[in-house]
Protein backbone atom coordinates (compact mmCIF):
# COMPACT_ATOMS: atom_id res chain seq x y z
CA UNK A 1 0.00 0.00 0.00
CA UNK A 2 1.18 3.39 -0.85
CA UNK A 3 1.37 5.65 2.38
CA UNK A 4 0.23 9.45 1.97
CA UNK A 5 3.42 10.87 2.13
CA UNK A 6 4.28 8.82 -0.66
CA UNK A 7 1.09 10.52 -2.64
CA UNK A 8 1.89 13.94 -1.41
CA UNK A 9 5.49 13.57 -3.00
CA UNK A 10 4.04 13.23 -6.14
CA UNK A 11 1.48 16.15 -5.95
CA UNK A 12 4.48 18.33 -4.70
CA UNK A 13 6.32 17.67 -8.16
CA UNK A 14 3.59 17.10 -10.68
CA UNK A 15 5.48 17.68 -13.37
CA UNK A 16 1.95 18.40 -15.38
CA UNK A 17 1.17 22.42 -15.56
CA UNK A 18 -2.29 23.58 -14.70
CA UNK A 19 -2.79 21.59 -11.26
CA UNK A 20 -2.65 24.97 -9.18
CA UNK A 21 -5.82 25.50 -11.45
CA UNK A 22 -7.19 22.11 -10.68
CA UNK A 23 -6.75 22.89 -6.82
CA UNK A 24 -8.28 26.60 -7.33
CA UNK A 25 -11.40 25.29 -8.70
CA UNK A 26 -12.20 22.64 -6.24
CA UNK A 27 -11.01 25.13 -3.10
CA UNK A 28 -13.16 27.55 -4.31
CA UNK A 29 -16.45 25.13 -4.18
CA UNK A 30 -14.93 23.62 -1.09
CA UNK A 31 -15.25 27.60 0.31
CA UNK A 32 -18.46 27.30 -0.92
CA UNK A 33 -19.59 24.72 1.27
CA UNK A 34 -19.77 21.74 -1.39
CA UNK A 35 -18.33 18.14 -0.35
CA UNK A 36 -15.08 17.80 -1.43
CA UNK A 37 -16.68 14.60 -3.49
CA UNK A 38 -19.73 17.00 -5.12
CA UNK A 39 -16.80 19.34 -5.68
CA UNK A 40 -13.92 16.62 -7.15
CA UNK A 41 -16.89 15.48 -9.53
CA UNK A 42 -18.55 18.90 -10.61
CA UNK A 43 -14.84 20.30 -11.13
CA UNK A 44 -14.00 17.06 -13.73
CA UNK A 45 -17.19 17.16 -15.22
CA UNK A 46 -17.00 20.50 -16.38
CA UNK A 47 -14.19 19.30 -18.90
CA UNK A 48 -12.19 21.50 -20.11
CA UNK A 49 -8.34 22.59 -19.33
CA UNK A 50 -8.96 21.72 -15.38
CA UNK A 51 -10.41 17.83 -16.08
CA UNK A 52 -7.47 17.17 -18.97
CA UNK A 53 -5.05 18.71 -16.42
CA UNK A 54 -6.14 16.26 -13.89
CA UNK A 55 -6.23 13.28 -16.86
CA UNK A 56 -3.14 13.77 -17.90
CA UNK A 57 -1.85 14.30 -14.12
CA UNK A 58 -3.20 10.91 -13.22
CA UNK A 59 -1.76 8.82 -16.32
CA UNK A 60 1.12 10.15 -15.31
CA UNK A 61 1.32 8.57 -11.71
CA UNK A 62 0.41 5.57 -13.01
CA UNK A 63 3.77 5.54 -13.62
CA UNK A 64 5.48 6.46 -10.17
CA UNK A 65 4.22 4.12 -8.01
CA UNK A 66 4.94 0.23 -8.32
CA UNK A 67 1.64 -0.46 -6.97
CA UNK A 68 -1.44 2.21 -7.50
CA UNK A 69 -2.56 4.19 -4.50
CA UNK A 70 -5.48 3.57 -2.77
CA UNK A 71 -8.12 5.74 -4.72
CA UNK A 72 -9.30 7.19 -1.23
CA UNK A 73 -5.91 8.20 -0.48
CA UNK A 74 -5.38 9.59 -3.10
CA UNK A 75 -8.22 11.90 -3.32
CA UNK A 76 -7.47 12.56 0.27
CA UNK A 77 -4.06 14.19 -0.46
CA UNK A 78 -6.18 15.92 -3.70
CA UNK A 79 -8.93 17.24 -0.95
CA UNK A 80 -6.13 18.62 1.37
CA UNK A 81 -3.88 20.41 -1.35
CA UNK A 82 -7.05 22.14 -2.49
CA UNK A 83 -8.12 23.20 1.19
CA UNK A 84 -4.81 24.62 2.14
CA UNK A 85 -4.36 26.84 -1.65
CA UNK A 86 -7.70 28.00 -0.68
CA UNK A 87 -6.00 29.07 2.77
CA UNK A 88 -3.36 31.54 1.46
Amino acid sequence: MTSKAAIRAVYDDPQVEGMESLYIAIGEKLQQGISFDDAYAQTIAAGGEVAATWIGFCVQCSTRFEEPPVEADFLSVLQAISRERMGR
